[in-house]
């Protein structure tokens, strides 16, 4: 986990080095009437943290977010310190991920039994079909075709305007349901593929040789055996829910984790970048660790030896 974070981190502020606006200059400059002053740059860069070579500014990033100091934001309004930028925004993310994640599990699994029941029948097709559609709709096309059509147009959902309004609100819904999207046909394949497995084993054929229903069969013997193929997709997911909170974000107003990312990154702000890449990386290898943990206690016959 170390090394992955560390390298991904690494690319995205050693890249933003070569790609970033002088922030320095740019204050120097306002500071001094438009008129460059060396001397003021200079002491800026210090101050700053911009100083010295990108390597040795990656260093510094390093050693004191361990100590848990990811320094200020220059390009936002009154330089928030970035952790608690972060610490503010994060939790509204990881709320609105949440709900889609439960979305996608609660539509996903389902439909990929069902799938699999009906395998390589009308069903099966409009099943997959419509995952596929689904899932091949960006969120920044999504978002904006949701509104129109279900708040606008056929008015499902409320008009209560953007912004969060906490996890149970009706207004989360929607946007949720179009982070949910791009997961959803990772989990619908792994469960249609992982059923249609269980399916083919001798114990399901004893099952049925009993009498037992499909509906019976499927409670009792498929769900908990097919589960857990299914928890690898949680890693995929996870990456997917944590690109899309930048899109749903923005089109909906919300002013978590990903509109923070969004708003440095277009600000040329390559600590808070940095420092959002870092924590997303930490979550997406937090999340496979509790993947791999979680194999044992749906599997027992899944050991980890040292």
């Amino acid at each position: 986990m170390v090394p992955m974070v560390l390298f991904i981190t690494g690319f995205v502020f050693l890249l933003g080095q070569f790609g970033a606006p002088d922030l320095a200059l740019e204050r120097t400059l306002r500071l001094n009437n438009n008129v460059f002053d060396p001397e003021i740059y200079e002491n800026l860069k210090i101050n700053m943290g911009l100083d010295g070579t990108p390597i040795e500014r990656f260093g510094r990033f390093v050693t004191n977010a361990v100590r848990g100091d990811f320094g200020v934001s220059y390009s936002l309004p009154g330089n928030p310190d970035v952790g608690r930028l972060i610490l503010g925004s994060l939790p509204i993310s990881l709320q609105l991920g949440l709900a889609a994640l439960v979305l996608s599990l609660l539509v996903g699994i389902p439909a990929g039994v069902l799938s699999a029941l009906y395998r390589n029948r009308p069903l099966d097709y409009i099943i997959v079909t419509l995952g596929t559609v689904l899932s091949s709709i960006p969120p920044f096309v999504l978002a904006p075709v949701a509104l129109v059509l279900l708040v606008s147009t056929f008015r499902i959902l409320p008009s209560t305007g953007f912004g969060w309004h906490g996890l149970f609100s009706v207004e989360t819904l929607l946007p949720a349901a179009v982070l949910a999207a791009g997961p959803l046909l990772v989990v619908l394949r792994f469960t249609r593929s992982s059923v249609i497995d269980v399916l083919s084993q001798d114990y399901i054929r004893a099952a049925r040789a009993k009498g037992l229903s499909t509906f019976s069969l499927v409670r009792r013997h498929v769900i908990r055996n097919a589960m857990t193929p299914v928890l690898s997709a949680l890693g995929v997911v996870a990456g997917f829910l944590l690109s899309g909170t930048i899109f749903v974000e923005t089109v909906f107003g919300i002013k978590g984790f990903g509109h923070v990312t969004v708003t440095a990154f277009q600000s040329g702000d390559v600590n808070t970048v940095a420092a959002a890449t870092l924590v997303s990386g930490l979550i997406a290898a937090l999340v496979n660790l509790g993947t791999d943990v979680l194999y044992g206690v749906l599997d027992p016959r899944v050991k980890v030896n040292a």
